[in-house]
């Protein structure tokens, strides 16, 4: 069939067609009819012939760093929610935690049959400022903060700020840090500057040798909380930047012949799936993974609507008390 056939069955215009297969303005009472029409005939209009007249693909890329990393698969279903009724599909780029890659699929990307980006970065170097800037598409960064792009990410540094100052609640003084490298701005950075300040901000001087720097994953958890303890076994809390990193910590902590919570209490960031099937279950730092991945594709559907906005969006985030900081659970 072609659209000016659909048209005569709807009694409508072919252009009513046209608008009406390419998200334009259309009555309720022409919409439904159209509708009608297509339910009963099955029509479905050729997608290069819409490439072609509208000028776009209806195809978004969504670079990720590591796809089965549980707040990346949350931030995808964010985005895939916010496709929901929209013309739209996504192609997911995985980088593997690559940082070089990503600046490899903006320049993919940026010839590619793709209408916008949203990026989900990790480390930012002149190269991806380049690629970025190159890309002369609608691009939303996600998860990470720049002054540059619109972005939407969680405040990481005060999510880390109160869950070191839970600890400091809960009567320990000194609190070891096991993060991740500060080129990352959001789990690195922000969240070693926030440890920083709850500690400054209560009278406690932070202890070089206690601040261990890991990857992320549960082995760099078990290997920095070992290198802790053999220098300094009389912590008496311990703040870590990821919940896999905690879980590995509380398995030396463990095997030290020490208890979460009676000797040490810990707390993570992420609230993952396995910080409530851990024993003791871990006090974490939840943050809005899916929704920050929704804001992000609604805020990117404007700008390749024509809309001209320009948004930086921080998300909040929640201390979860569980029993790794002695706090029962009901």
């Amino acid at each position: 069939m072609k659209i000016s056939e659909v048209a005569v069955l709807a009694g409508v215009s072919p252009a009513a067609v046209s608008r009406y297969f390419n998200g334009g303005y259309l009555s309720d009472e022409k919409k439904k009819k159209i509708e009608e029409v297509v339910s009963k005939t099955g029509y479905v209009p050729s997608s290069s012939a819409q490439s072609l007249r509208t000028k776009k693909n209806l195809i978004i890329g969504v670079i990720v760093p590591k796809i089965s990393s549980e707040s990346v698969s949350k931030m995808v279903n964010g985005i895939t929610k916010a496709l929901e009724g929209s013309k739209y599909s996504l192609i997911l780029a995985n980088t593997d935690n690559a940082y070089d890659k990503e600046v490899d699929y903006l320049n993919i990307f940026q010839t590619g049959n793709v209408d916008g980006v949203i990026l989900t970065a990790t480390i930012f170097t002149q190269a991806h400022y380049k690629a970025m800037k190159k890309l002369g598409k609608p691009l939303v960064v996600l998860s990470q903060y720049t002054e540059k792009f619109s972005c939407v990410y969680n405040d990481y540094f005060h999510g880390a700020y109160y869950a070191v100052r839970h600890l400091i609640d809960k009567g320990c003084r000194k609190i070891a840090y096991i993060g991740v490298t500060k080129k990352d701005q959001a789990a690195g950075q922000s969240r070693y500057e926030g440890y920083i300040k709850a500690l400054s901000d209560n009278g406690i001087k932070p202890d070089p040798i206690i601040i261990k720097e890991g990857t992320f994953n549960l082995d760099s958890g078990t290997a920095r909380m070992k290198d802790i303890l053999e220098v300094e076994p009389h912590i008496d809390g311990v703040f870590c930047a990821t919940d896999s990193l905690a879980i590995g910590a509380m398995k030396v902590i463990k095997e030290f012949g020490l208890s979460v919570p009676d000797d040490i209490k810990i707390i993570g960031t992420g609230n993952t799936q396995m910080s409530e099937l851990v024993t003791p279950s871990l006090s974490t730092v939840k943050l809005y993974y899916e929704t920050a991945g929704e804001e992000a594709c609604k805020l990117l559907l404007e700008m390749m609507q024509g809309e001209d906005v320009f948004k930086q969006l921080r998300l909040g985030y929640r201390v979860i008390e569980r029993e790794s900081t002695n706090v029962k659970q009901v």
